[in-house]
């Protein structure tokens, strides 16, 4: 598994409407100028306001190792159990990588690939929510008729 940086390895862009729906608009998440230092507290309420808040969705955090550095890891069980007994895999799971020594983060590449929308979004809400992010506008993309 590929970790990609979060701001180095990758553009976070985000697409929305402006003027009630009337406009395109493209917004970049950057980095804040002095973002405030994480703790595993602050990791673990994030966590806990989560699970409060979506008690169906099943966040979590976790520890792991990965090439010799240790990372925090949010995310999601990556299945649910339906109410006949089966198992059914959950698709819109993105877990976010936090390395607390050097205050960085982390995305999987495969999830960069295969469901960039996504992940964006996860994380413009999560580094937002944490106080690391802000966004920023960039253009409008189009101009509607009417």
């Amino acid at each position: 598994m590929r970790l990609l940086e979060v701001f180095k390895d990758f553009k976070v862009t985000l697409r929305g409407k402006g003027q009630f729906g009337r406009y395109d608009q493209l917004f970049t998440v950057e980095p804040k100028t002095e973002p405030k230092h994480l703790t595993l507290e602050d990791l673990q309420n994030y966590v806990k306001n989560l699970q409060e808040r979506y008690p169906n969705h099943q966040f979590y955090l976790r520890r792991t190792t990965h090439k010799g550095k240790t990372y925090y890891v949010i995310t999601r069980k990556s299945y649910r159990k339906l109410p006949n007994g089966k198992k059914k895999r959950v698709r819109d799971r993105i877990p976010i990588y936090i390395d607390l020594e050097n205050q960085k983060f982390y995305i999987p590449q495969t999830y960069v690939k295969r469901k960039p929308r996504l992940t964006n979004y996860i994380i413009f809400r999560t580094l937002g929510a944490l106080g690391i992010s802000t966004v920023k506008y960039e253009k409008t993309l189009n101009r509607a008729t009417g």
